[in-house]
């Protein structure tokens, strides 16, 4: 059985990101399965929409590397809007995700 990071491991990385990064609002920590285990600046309603997309995204990714033949495994994605940006760092107990503002 999978360990997955307690509530006090979570908020310390979330103070260690956020005093590194100030324009983070938001972070979570994914379950490998899709579902939120952890939030920080989300409803667990909407933490809950942003897992199952995000979890796709994922799985959709990797399909890439796989397919395309460039690279054994993920270690970060980072997508860029002109209203801020999401970084997803896959680990293999938890998916960490922080959102940013522009």
């Amino acid at each position: 059985m999978t360990t997955m990071p307690k509530r006090e491991i979570f908020e310390q990385i979330i103070q260690r990101i956020t005093s590194q990064f100030p324009n983070v609002y938001a972070a979570l920590f994914i379950s490998p399965e899709g579902f939120p285990i952890n939030t920080w600046g989300l409803s667990m309603e909407r933490a809950e929409e942003v897992a199952a997309l995000l979890s796709s995204l994922i799985g959709k990714t990797k399909e890439v590397i796989k397919q395309v033949k460039e690279g054994g495994s993920l270690h970060f994605i980072q997508i860029q809007t002109d209203m801020g940006g999401i970084r997803i760092a896959p680990q293999e107990e938890f998916i960490l995700v922080t959102l940013t503002k522009t």
